[in-house]
């Protein structure tokens, strides 16, 4: 099964006799890549490795005086050099080639699947298809992709390949699955429920951000309101007091005390916030950092059950539209893949697919070995097995945590809101209650000034008087 941004890797060493040997990986980093030769190097007491990755260059030659342009993947410019002149070129120019793409809209994506499955409907050839979508596509980046890919079933390279190639446009699941249709016999009912498959996603990552959103700038402005006040116009006001003033209220003098302590380690703590984000984010792209963060988050109250259906429901959408092609294993590791929960796919690749290859446990069982699916999904995949329906099962409970992740969405957002409202009523209450105390302290001052200006002259007058 392909890896998701697989590289290959040359390997160059010496063996123990003193001869040069080179061997070919593939990985999806360098650090990975070096993991593995540092690994042969001590099984086959290899010396003076190195691992290098394999890189497309683009090169300008000339046939005669006609210029050729193209692109060639190597793993250094002088080897495209030397090939090319080897072939009887003559090389202008060699540089690296970055294949920068961009996404698609899922919008586009979700309408050219759809487009394409009513064309199948009408039993149109589907290379027809794919020319009548790459013409009339408004999005840049996949009417590129569709035009690569015809090309590459011109020069004759696998379906499923050439969707591959454009798993940056397409997104890796639907390149996959749609090269997997193109082979299929029932090309219709695959692309309809791939294009369900890349509209739930596009929706589900609409309602986060949109749930997300305003809860986030309200924060924020509540905290840039709130910083505002503690450590600019409250010290000012009491700076202008302090000499009519006496003693501060208790409020007041833990909040200017708050305040000094924000002044001055104000670089610290922005540095160690900054430093504590980029510890947290360098070990969420980590490998085992992900599966860690990825088992705990579906255990945090409310929000993790939605990340957990949501994740079976991925799977289950997934493993619907591939369990039936021929090839079940790479169908369940792949809607592993697709969950889009780590934990969830080591758990697959490393408990559940080798006790069913190693051992012929049932499929139902190898998932309740998995620690991650609720008890309603191994009961429904336990009934599916004795009756050979698990294709039809997995698309059904797709269906079921779709719905319910719906209503549970709605009932975040509420849940959000009202504890927005919280924060923003315990800030205007703390706001509320300092300026009173600050208000209080300058008049109490003022009538003991003028309760002071009445009473000394009488009291001078009177003993005067008196003597």
């Amino acid at each position: 099964m392909p890896q998701l941004n697989a590289s290959e890797y040359r390997i160059q060493a010496i063996d123990q006799s003193g001869k040069p040997i080179q061997r070919f990986i593939t990985s999806t980093s360098i650090h990975a890549a070096r993991a593995k030769a540092k690994s042969l190097t001590k099984a086959y007491g290899w010396s003076r490795i190195s691992v290098r990755r394999k890189k497309a260059y683009s090169y300008r030659v000339l046939r005669g005086a006609t210029p050729i342009d193209g692109i060639q993947s190597a793993y250094s410019r002088e080897e495209v050099v030397a090939a090319l002149e080897k072939l009887g070129f003559k090389v202008q120019n060699v540089h690296r080639y970055y294949d920068i793409r961009f996404s698609a809209s899922p919008d586009e994506i979700v309408t050219f699947i759809g487009t394409s499955a009513k064309l199948l409907e009408q039993k149109l050839p589907y290379n027809e298809i794919l020319h009548i979508m790459a013409g009339n596509v408004r999005d840049k980046n996949l009417k590129s992709a569709l035009k690569g890919i015809i090309k590459d079933l011109k020069d004759g390279v696998d379906s499923r390949d050439a969707f591959l190639r454009q798993g940056k446009v397409l997104g890796y699941d639907t390149a996959l699955m749609l090269g997997i249709a193109s082979k299929s016999g029932d090309m219709k009912s695959i692309f309809e429920s791939v294009a369900r498959f890349v509209e739930r996603q596009a929706d589900f990552k609409k309602g986060l951000l949109s749930s997300m959103i305003l809860p986030a700038v309200t924060m924020l402005a509540l905290i840039g309101a709130l910083a505002f006040y503690v450590l600019y116009l409250l010290p000012k006001m009491v700076e202008l007091l302090t000499p009519v003033s006496g003693t501060m209220p208790p409020l007041t003098t833990f909040t200017l005390e708050v305040s000094e302590i924000l002044k001055d380690n104000l670089w610290f703590i922005v540095l160690g916030i900054g430093a504590a984000l980029g510890a947290f984010y360098a070990w969420l792209l980590s490998a085992n950092g992900r599966v860690v963060f990825d088992r705990i988050i579906v255990r945090v109250p409310y929000l993790g059950r939605i990340l957990r259906n949501t994740s079976v429901e991925l799977f289950c959408r997934v493993l619907g539209i591939m369990y039936a092609t021929g090839e079940n294993i790479d169908a369940i590791q792949h809607a592993s893949e697709s969950s889009r929960n780590r934990f969830l796919e080591k758990q697959i690749k490393n408990v559940a697919v080798p006790t069913m290859l190693k051992y012929g446990t049932e499929f139902w069982k190898s998932l309740e070995m998995a620690n991650f699916f609720p008890e309603m999904v191994i009961s429904r995949f336990r009934t599916a097995a004795e009756t050979g329906s698990v294709k039809s099962t997995a698309v059904q409970l797709a269906d079921y945590y779709e719905m319910e992740n719906r209503y549970a969405m709605k009932n975040l957002v509420n849940v959000i809101e009202v504890g927005v409202s919280l924060v923003i009523m315990v800030s205007m209450v703390f706001l509320t209650l300092l300026s009173s105390e600050t208000a209080s302290v300058k008049i109490e001052q003022k009538r003991d000034q003028q309760q002071q200006t009445t009473v000394e002259p009488d009291s001078v007058i009177y003993i005067t008087k008196e003597k």
